[in-house]
């Protein structure tokens, strides 16, 4: 069986794994991220910008080049919030299909399943818990959040909620710094939205909570420092909250050129990065959780697992 490239098309970033069926020890495959934006705008217009689809279109292009050049016999693309959430979504999945790449548009429940079993197969290979132990997973993208509780043998829940960096920082954020009622206004709209999802998880053993996507990675890069990103050193770390609140604590009174000097944070992300840490916080307080795991596992693993699970039956 040759090699499979799954791709992620987010509402901040285009994401690129190539896994070979036979080794499937994703923490040493090659993966690739272009921040495109395709889904600034989307929240309040709900329209994909030309701009950002010619950004995605060429990213796209880009990667089509790198999984040919490595052998790949087939590519597997999904589209999540921002592509779902356009009115113009079809224009953008046909630019796509003319370079010869056929994008699947997910729905959040979907991304919530495939996030859920890339992190429980990070979590079978790891030991980090026992099968039978429920886990929360909370993925912070650009467009959305999702949490999802499950174990080893089945998701109990899960939903998609509407909050995500770039979403959070279209509404809200006007000025740079964030001013000190944009903060106020943004944490009391995402304590409004996680609210009735906190008290459903309240009733569930959750054993631990682990976190994927770019924002809950770049807390582990900037706590660590990391000057060059590594994967294995980042999969299973505890991000404290504690260090998460005194970052963003520095990053909200910065502005953008300022925080785009911190070693551990992609310059390209700095915009948004305070809105996703918010996100963080409000829920893992909410919780009453001291901290974090991050998984290296998420939906792109996820959708490679499930590629082969089919192949397999």
């Amino acid at each position: 069986m040759k090699k499979i490239a799954c791709i992620d098309i987010g509402t901040n970033s285009v994401r690129m794994i190539v896994l070979d069926p036979l080794n499937s020890d994703c923490i040493e495959a090659d993966k690739y991220m272009e921040t495109t934006r395709i889904g600034r705008g989307v929240d309040k217009n709900k329209l994909l910008s030309e701009e950002g689809m010619t950004r995605t279109v060429e990213a796209l292009r880009h990667f089509s080049e790198i999984a040919k050049g490595e052998g790949v016999a087939e590519i597997i693309a999904i589209a999540t919030s921002a592509v779902r959430d356009a009115s113009n979504r079809d224009v953008f999945l046909e630019k796509v299909k003319a370079i010869g790449i056929d994008v699947e548009m997910i729905s959040g429940e979907e991304e919530a399943r495939l996030g859920f079993l890339g992190v429980a197969k990070g979590v079978e290979q790891s030991g980090l818990v026992k099968k039978e132990d429920n886990i929360l997973v909370v993925d912070i993208g650009g467009g959305s959040t999702e949490l999802i509780v499950g174990n080893g043998r089945e998701i109990l829940y899960s939903i998609s909620l509407d909050i995500g960096a770039v979403r959070l920082h279209d509404k809200f954020v006007s000025e740079d710094p964030v001013a000190l009622t944009e903060q106020q206004e943004m944490a009391d709209y995402i304590r409004q939205i996680i609210k009735p999802e906190i008290e459903k998880l309240q009733s569930y053993d959750i054993k631990q909570v682990i976190g994927i996507g770019g924002t809950i990675s770049t807390a582990g890069s900037m706590v660590l420092e990391m000057e060059t990103y590594n994967r294995r050193r980042i999969h299973n770390y505890y991000v404290l909250l504690d260090s998460v609140y005194q970052l963003n604590r520095k990053l909200l009174i910065q502005t953008v050129e300022e925080r785009q000097e911190h070693i551990g944070l992609q310059p390209k992300r700095a915009d948004i990065i305070p809105c996703g840490f918010m996100i963080l916080q409000l829920i893992l307080l909410s919780l009453e959780r001291d901290g974090i795991s991050i998984s290296e596992y998420d939906n792109l693993e996820g959708l490679f697992f499930d590629k082969i699970d089919k192949i397999t039956l």
